[in-house]
Order: C-alpha cells, then structure tokens, then sequence
C-alpha cells in the first residue's frame, strides 16, 4: 500500500503507518461480502485494471463495478461507525437529531 507523506518524514514511521493501515483494511475487507472484498482489494489496494479483474474472477465488467461500488460504499460506512461519524453531515459529533440517532 502507498502512504504519502512529506519528504521529511520519518521512513520507519511511514512502514508502520503503513502496516497499520493495511491491517486495519484487511479486518475491515473481511466483513464485507467476498465478491466485493476481492473486487475492491484487487482494484483499489493492488492497483488491477476492472477488466482483468472481471476475467481472472469470471465476471463481466458491469459486475466489476457494481462490486466495487457497493464494497467501497461498505467500507465507508464500517469506517464511519468506527469512528461514529454523522452520516449525513460526514462529521464526528456534529450532534444533529435527523431520523433520530443519523450516527451509527
């Protein structure tokens, strides 16, 4: 995985930042169905063109991207009730009362 980071960063630091943030995905790829966890894995994290993905998994590329969406829209929403982020404002503890408790 490639984390950015100001030229004057600390190199070691950025290896654990970076194992940190891949664990972190892995836990949260597993909860997601295995179609989307191996679409979004393959696309978004090993950097696979959607068209090789759809024939090394027996998929059209329509799947591909419906896949995709809806596993990067999951991760989303597992990382926003992590960190109990307002889904409707994007913020954490923004306190509003839409549809009752909008934080999850």
């Amino acid at each position: 995985m490639l984390v950015k980071s100001p030229s004057n960063a600390d190199p070691i630091r950025d290896e654990e930042l970076g194992a940190l943030i891949c664990d972190c995905l892995d836990l949260l790829l597993s909860t997601l169905p295995p179609q989307q966890a191996n679409v979004v894995r393959a696309i978004d994290l090993e950097g696979a063109v959607p068209k090789s993905v759809a024939d090394k998994h027996g998929l059209s590329l329509n799947e591909v991207t419906m896949h995709l969406a809806l596993g990067r829209q999951g991760l989303k929403d597992r990382i926003g009730e992590m960190h109990m982020i307002c889904r409707q404002h994007g913020v954490a503890g923004c306190g509003c009362q839409l549809n009752g408790d909008a934080k999850t």
